[in-house]
């Protein structure tokens, strides 16, 4: 372990350590010239061989530049180009090369004895040993442009400090244009990745989106939020109507990065769930900081988004798509446990789309939900008892009750779901939880007893198959097993 952890360290100090070496390695040559030599000894060859060197090494540095960036921008967006040339690295390195040329040209404008000929030659000299000491860090510096993991982070701060830059009422059309300007070029680096199935890729652009969202969610106190009402942006295809509402609400900032991580969803395949689970973790982190916040539009905003992507999942007819979704539903449900109305409104929905998919004929998509609201009343009670007794009677107690009607064909879903929930509710010490239960589904002893012997015989942890819950629901943890065989072995 510790040689791996060795090994870990120096490939991530590798660059660091590289470059170290090259101007450690240049230092000690200098103090040896300098030492033995004198600056004299150098002016009649050293002069040219560092007009020569450097000029080559300009060259080889604007041929590289020359190449990575319009590779970097055909394969992502030519919008990085723009991002590069401003960038330090590349802005710095050209200077020193430039300001090297200049002064060995100016240099044949004097006298050999001036005294600037004598500075001049001195500052060619250090140049020259920086450069040659700098030339192979600087190279790979350059080549990492290709590289997303270190491009999308600096398009993310970019925008970041664009935001920072508008909440403090700085320039503020010039700093918007440039943070859409960063939202739009994301947006086409994750298009860009799904179409090409690049996972790592598209996971920097949500990440990315994700950031800038999170910032802008977070800019909502009058004193940081002035520049909302300047000219807004908008999506194009977007309704006058819808315009006008979100610019009267001021929340046009966060229906774009919404738009624009909707259209980045649209394109996923069936074979790119993972990318739509973390959009929708996404989606539901910043839902819980516009809870924070207190931004009704914006939750509204969030959970609209939440039900287009269900909606696309029944249209594709994807039944691990919506099993994700409804996972990520039930913990947007949760997070609206201090806002009634809306954590009803939200299950409502949920519901809705539960129903809509079982018309459509969506095997298990109906028996999903059905666990689901056993699964969010024993996570929503561990916070709020009050808020999972209300949901047990106003939505899953009478889903519960449809599901073991006598004529219907998810007897087993709903009992193993009711039994679960109540018993995983009393070992946990939820008592409101596991009463409002059980006066309305288990106060038959003989039903209870014979349901929960069948559950017990399937107690099974894991699923039968490897997917993205992994989990069953239908199985009881150890301490309720223990309180459930106890009960039966009353009898």
């Amino acid at each position: 372990m510790a040689q791996v952890r060795s090994t870990s360290l120096w490939s991530g100090h590798r660059p660091t350590m590289v470059a170290a070496g090259c101007f450690l390695a240049a230092a000690v040559l200098g103090l040896v010239t300098t030492h033995f030599g004198s600056i004299r000894d150098f002016e009649p060859a050293g002069i040219a061989t560092a007009s020569r060197t450097l000029n080559a090494i300009m060259s080889v540095t604007m041929t590289s530049i020359a190449l990575i960036l319009p590779l970097t921008a055909n394969l992502y967006t030519p919008r990085l180009v723009k991002l590069y040339v401003a960038h330090p690295l590349i802005v710095g390195g050209l200077s020193v090369l430039v300001f090297s040329n200049l002064l060995l040209m100016s240099l044949h404008f004097f006298p050999p004895g001036h005294p600037f000929v004598r500075f001049g030659i001195w500052v060619i000299a250090f140049v020259y040993l920086v450069v040659l000491a700098g030339v192979l860090p600087y190279l790979f510096g350059i080549s990492r442009f290709l590289r997303p993991s270190y491009f999308m982070p600096m398009l993310t701060r970019k925008g970041l400090r664009s935001l920072q830059e508008l909440s403090r009422g700085r320039r503020l059309e010039a700093n918007k244009d440039e943070l859409f300007e960063t939202i739009d070029v994301v947006t086409n680096v994750a298009l860009t990745g799904m179409a090409r199935g690049d996972r790592q890729l598209v996971m920097l652009a949500l990440k990315s989106l994700h950031a800038l969202l999170t910032g802008i969610i977070q800019c909502a106190g009058p004193e940081l939020s002035a520049w909302r009402g300047s000219r807004p942006w908008f999506v194009p295809g977007l309704a006058k109507e819808g315009q006008d509402y979100l610019t009267r609400e001021r929340v046009w900032p966060e229906a774009y990065v919404l738009a624009q991580t909707l259209k980045v969803a649209e394109v996923a395949t069936r074979r790119q769930h993972e990318l739509l689970s973390e959009l929708a973790a996404q989606l539901v982190d910043t839902a819980r900081l516009a809870c924070a916040v207190g931004a009704e539009p914006v939750i509204e905003l969030h959970v609209m988004t939440f039900n287009t992507l269900l909606r696309e999942a029944l249209e594709e007819k994807d039944l691990r798509r919506f099993q994700n979704l409804s996972y990520h539903y039930r913990l947007l449900i949760e997070a609206f446990h201090a806002s009634p109305d809306r954590m009803h409104d939200a299950a409502r929905h949920l519901l809705h789309y539960a129903r809509l998919a079982a018309r459509q004929g969506i095997a298990f998509a109906f028996e999903t939900v059905v666990y689901d609201l056993g699964e969010l009343v024993l996570s929503l009670a561990r916070q709020d008892e009050e808020r999972a007794v209300e949901l047990v009677q106003a939505w899953a107690g009478p889903v519960w009750q449809e599901a073991i009607a006598p004529d219907s064909a998810m007897k087993k879903v709903g009992w193993r779901t009711i039994l679960r929930t109540h018993w995983e509710a009393r070992a946990g010490g939820l008592k409101e939880v596991a009463e409002a239960i059980f006066w309305r589904f288990l106060a038959d002893e003989a039903i209870h007893r014979e349901q929960l012997e069948l559950l017990l015989e399937e107690n099974r942890e894991l699923h039968y198959e490897f997917n993205d819950r992994l989990m069953r629901f239908a199985h009881l943890s150890p301490p309720a097993w223990a309180e459930a065989q106890a009960f039966l072995e009353q009898w």
